[in-house]
């Protein structure tokens, strides 16, 4: 199924260039008659920039520019700290600089809504992607289906503690893709697993100092933990950190999403035994595509007018890595040397 859906999207993109290539403002034209197209900036809004996820994600986008042309300009904006309210004004000065479209991750399902509608009233088209604000009117969104994420951790960490024992959750409620990771890892459980128990959802704030700090008092209040689930990139080195300073990395075990250096280091240490990955670099070039598609309307029928047609949602596959996966050389290439922003 999952490699059905990344056929879908490939296909997807193969189809999107020629769809709306020929779509771009035309601001003068040479001697020769060639058409020179103006600059047309396109915005990616992340609520931490700096973290490798989402340079993983810039990456994707810049590339799908160079290939749509020279004209198309792009950038990446967002607090450094995980807070819906400050993407919320960083939102807000995009769309100061007018640009063509915009490629939001939100940080919440809600706080972003009224300046994506603000967007949106402005002509400026707006692809969700990641981690989506379903009520903000953006244009389509492109992820994963964090619902099966939730279930493949759950039932990787199901497989490693033996199919019994007491297990938890790290979590930033109001997350709708971190909510939707852990409905879909506690309901498998409930529904495969009988002898395992979700015994607690932690709240780190995004942070990994205050996963360990979650994750140390958890461990120590309930020795019985036998696993934990981070449900996005930073919780999992919180985790180990504790285990590590507690003593107990050899019983608990560490699940986490996402990669980055640091995720990618402690599971060739074994200090964390799986983490579930999607593709950014693939969701990051597909919103470009979208944006610029919804910026350029042709005569294929819209559901969202004035903006060109694009999809509602595209989702991608997941799959789950792991230590003895990365011992391949050419597994840990594609991982490892995040790209420079």
């Amino acid at each position: 199924m999952i490699r059905k859906l990344w056929i879908i999207l490939t296909v997807l993109i193969a189809l999107s260039v020629p769809l709306f290539a020929g779509g771009a403002e035309e601001s003068q034209t040479g001697n020769g008659g060639s058409t020179v197209k103006g600059d047309e900036l396109y915005s990616m809004v992340v609520f931490t920039k700096g973290a490798e996820y989402f340079n993983w994600c810039y990456a994707g986008m810049r590339d799908a520019a160079a290939i749509l042309g020279d004209h198309v300009k792009t950038e990446l904006q967002g607090p450094a700290e995980w807070d819906a309210s400050l993407e919320a004004r960083t939102l807000e000065q995009v769309i100061v600089k007018q640009p063509k479209g915009i490629l939001v991750a939100a940080a919440d399902e809600t706080t972003l809504n009224s300046s994506i509608g603000k967007a949106l009233s402005q002509n400026i088209a707006v692809i969700g992607f990641d981690s989506d604000a379903p009520e903000s009117g953006r244009l389509s969104y492109v992820g994963t289906n964090n619902y099966d994420f939730g279930a493949a951790a759950a039932q990787f960490i199901v497989d490693q503690i033996g199919g019994s024992g007491d297990v938890a959750v790290v979590i930033v409620p109001g997350n709708i893709a971190q909510e939707e990771r852990a409905a879909g890892f506690k309901d498998w459980i409930s529904e495969n697993a009988p002898d395992v128990r979700v015994v607690s959802e932690l709240n780190d704030e995004g942070d990994v100092a205050k996963s360990e700090t979650v994750c140390a008092a958890l461990f120590q209040a309930n020795p019985n933990i036998k696993g934990i689930f981070s449900t996005h990139g930073y919780g999992a080195p919180g985790a180990a950190a504790a285990a590590r300073t507690l003593g107990i990395l050899d019983d608990v075990v560490i699940v986490g999403s996402d990669y980055s250096s640091a995720v990618i280091e402690l599971l060739i240490a074994g200090d964390i035994e799986g983490s579930v990955v999607d593709d950014p670099y693939l969701i990051g070039f597909e919103s470009m595509m979208l944006a610029y598609q919804a910026a350029h309307p042709t005569s294929v029928p819209s559901a969202n007018p004035p903006f060109g047609h694009v999809p509602p949602i595209i989702y991608g596959g997941c799959s789950v890595i792991t230590g003895e996966i990365l011992s391949d050389p050419a597994v840990l290439a594609k991982y490892q040397n995040p790209p420079a922003v």
